[in-house]
């Protein structure tokens, strides 16, 4: 066999997976549940860069005996163009700067997440995967200068906190059925009264946590129709899953970006981004990035918000 021809068989081996997969975000936006495979197509979908990548790599292959593999480099856009909804950014202040740090259940040292607050400040960080012993040292760390919190660390992955410059109003940690844990609460922005919710969905491994994390999106969704409403954290859905798809969430729509926040390591780039701020129609970010090494298995997320609706 040529060596031309090897590699054309090459490219159909890696080819047809690779657009499968790529092809998989229009399949959850349009039929997401699929019953009890549902959570498997949804974890299969997560990997649209190295989808796209496989891809490009199957077209130069093929197009080696057969140039008419380069009219599949157009699939390439695909990622940019099943991803969920991002909202409109502007080029101004923020309003509100938010940050989201998973900061692992085995840490117990928050100087690391302290020192990148410092440098790079927020008004807003909502923490996943608090323990008692991280927020034992957050304490005695004063919250690192945040005048507000709301905190409810366990001796398990469910533990959420909220820091705050802002008052909160009207907190309440708020459970799903599965051990997954919200928190909710009101704050101030420059007068104007917007909804918080903290969240860390279970990861949806299995039918019932798969179902879960969508649904609560879906509330969320739906009731932030009616109010100006923030929802951050580590959501366990990345832009292309079922969770964060679909014409019933286009009213929280995604100001942190795509890039990979876990796991941590190699920067994430082998990873996928689940840790997210998805606002209500009103609010535009002004940027987005991701953080450094904290010390725990994800990267932080940190977003700027402006208000632009009436």
């Amino acid at each position: 066999m040529s060596r031309t021809r090897l590699l054309s068989r090459i490219a159909l081996w890696i080819g047809g997976p690779a657009l499968l997969g790529l092809l998989l975000p229009l399949q959850r936006a349009w039929m997401p549940g699929q019953g009890s495979i549902g959570w498997a197509l949804d974890l299969f979908a997560h990997w649209q860069p190295l989808y796209g990548a496989v891809w490009l790599i199957a077209c130069m292959l093929g197009a080696l005996r057969d140039r008419r593999w380069l009219l599949g480099l157009p699939l390439l856009a695909l990622p940019w163009l099943t991803a969920s909804p991002a909202a409109p950014r502007l080029e101004a202040l923020p309003d509100l700067v938010v940050a989201v740090a998973n900061v692992n259940i085995r840490q117990h040292d928050p100087d690391a997440l302290l020192e990148w607050l410092q440098q790079k400040p927020a008004n807003l960080v909502v923490l996943t995967e608090l323990s008692p012993d991280y927020a034992a040292a957050l304490a005695e760390r004063r919250y690192g200068g945040f005048a507000h919190h709301a905190l409810h660390p366990l001796a398990s992955p469910p533990g959420l906190g909220v820091l705050s410059d802002r008052p909160l109003h009207n907190v309440r940690v708020l459970p799903d059925g599965l051990g997954a844990l919200r928190i909710e609460a009101d704050l101030d922005i420059d007068g104007r009264a917007v909804h918080l919710v903290a969240a860390h969905p279970k990861p949806p491994m299995a039918t019932r946590k798969y179902r879960a994390r969508d649904g609560l999106l879906r509330e969320l969704a739906s009731a932030a129709k009616t109010r100006p409403t923030i929802v951050a954290g580590d959501l366990n859905a990345t832009p292309w899953s079922s969770a964060l798809l679909g014409s019933d969430l286009r009213s929280l729509r995604r100001v942190s970006g795509w890039a990979p926040t876990y796991p941590s390591e190699a920067r994430g780039w082998f990873g996928i981004g689940i840790d997210h701020v998805l606002v209500s129609s009103g609010f535009a970010g002004t940027h987005a990035e991701r953080g450094p090494d904290i010390g725990s298995d994800h990267l932080p997320v940190r977003v700027g918000l402006r208000w632009q609706g009436e």
